[in-house]
């Protein structure tokens, strides 16, 4: 993926980096898009920390198969509405 960025955008980052906040662009954009994911679940009130900790375990978990995939879910709205 190639990401555009405007001269400003780019000044803001370099700022950020010269500031000691973060060592590196990759390492801005890390914390941009954790920030921004944090944002994008509602209902979250976890730490940034936190959020981090289970999208690497998510992305870190097996795949299942589908089938068993849904079944689990099956399962899971069974018992919250039992």
């Amino acid at each position: 993926m190639t990401v555009r960025l405007t001269n400003e955008q780019e000044q803001r980052i370099q700022a950020i980096i010269h500031s000691g906040a973060y060592e590196t662009v990759q390492d801005v954009v890390d914390a941009a898009i954790a920030a921004v994911e944090q944002r994008a679940v509602p209902g979250f009130d976890g730490t940034e920390a936190e959020l981090e900790a289970l999208l690497l375990a998510g992305m870190d978990s097996p795949e299942i198969p589908e089938g068993e995939f849904w079944s689990s879910v099956e399962h899971a709205t069974d018992a919250m509405l039992a």
